[in-house]
C-alpha cells in the first residue's frame, strides 16, 4: 500500500513538473517572438514617440531581451549607436536599469526552476519505469492527466482575471514578483514607450494559447494510453 502511494505521488510530481517546465519555456519562446513587438510599435506610434525607426526599436528590444535573459552583460547604451547623433545620451533612465536588473534576476530564477522541473519530470518518469515495470506507464499517464487538469484549471482562472481587468491583473503580478517600486516607470521612459500594456496582453495570450495546446496534447495522449493499457496495468 505504501509503495503504491509513493509511486502515485512520484507520478503526480511528474505531472506537475512537466507543465511547469513547459510554462517557463513558453514564456521565453514568446518573449523572443518579435513580430508582435513590431506590430505594436506601428500600432501605438512608438517610432514617432521615441524618434527611432521600427528596425531600431526591434534592435533595442532584442538587446533588452538579451540582457534580461543574461545573454549580454549590460543593458545601457548610448543612443548615438542608433541615430549617429551626438554621444552622451543614455538610452535608459536609472530606474529602468534598476528595474531590468530585477527582471534579469527573475528570469534567472525562472531558468533555475525550469531546469529543476525538467530534472524532476525525467527522474520521476525513470523511477516509475524502473520500480514499476508493469503499471508504471499507467501511473505516469494518470499523473500527467492530473497535472494537466490542475494547470488547465489554474490557467483558466488566471486568464479569466486577466480578461476581466488586465491592468489590475498586471499590477498584482508586479506587486507579487517585485519587492520594490522600480517597475513603476515614468510614462516618458523608453521601456514604457516600447512596451505598452497592450503588447503584454498580446504576449500573455500567446503564452496562454501555447501552453493550453501543450496541456491538451498531454491530456489527450495520456488518456489515450490509459485506454490502451494492459489488463495487468489496470489492476495496479
Amino acid at each position: 500500500m505504501v509503495r503504491r502511494v509513493v509511486l502515485s505521488l512520484v507520478a503526480l510530481v511528474v505531472g506537475l513538473a512537466l507543465p511547469t517546465f513547459l510554462l517557463l519555456a513558453d514564456i521565453e519562446v514568446v518573449a523572443y517572438h518579435l513580430p508582435p513587438y513590431r506590430k505594436s510599435f506601428e500600432a501605438t506610434g512608438t517610432p514617432a514617440a521615441t524618434g527611432l525607426t521600427s528596425d531600431q526599436l526591434v534592435w533595442t528590444i532584442t538587446r533588452v531581451l538579451d540582457y534580461g535573459m543574461a545573454r549580454r552583460p549590460d543593458l545601457q547604451f548610448d543612443r548615438a549607436e542608433l541615430d549617429a547623433g551626438p554621444p552622451g545620451r543614455p538610452a535608459f533612465m536609472a530606474i529602468e536599469v534598476a528595474h531590468m536588473a530585477d527582471v534579469r534576476s527573475l528570469f534567472g530564477l525562472a531558468r533555475t526552476v525550469r531546469g529543476a522541473a525538467l530534472g524532476l519530470a525525467l527522474a520521476g518518469a525513470a523511477a516509475l519505469w524502473v520500480l514499476d515495470r508493469r503499471g508504471g506507464w499507467a501511473r505516469l499517464a494518470r499523473g500527467l492527466i492530473t497535472g494537466a487538469a490542475v494547470f488547465l484549471l489554474g490557467w483558466a482562472a488566471l486568464a479569466a482575471s486577466a480578461v476581466i481587468d488586465f491592468n489590475a491583473f498586471w499590477t498584482l503580478l508586479h506587486e507579487t514578483l517585485f519587492t520594490n517600486e522600480f517597475w513603476l516607470l515614468p510614462e516618458d521612459s523608453l521601456l514604457i514607450q516600447m512596451l505598452p500594456e497592450s503588447l503584454f496582453r498580446t504576449l500573455a495570450l500567446e503564452v496562454v494559447g501555447l501552453l493550453t495546446v501543450e496541456l491538451v496534447v498531454i491530456f489527450g495522449l495520456s488518456g489515450f494510453s490509459l485506454r490502451r493499457r494492459t489488463p495487468g496495468e489496470a489492476r495496479t
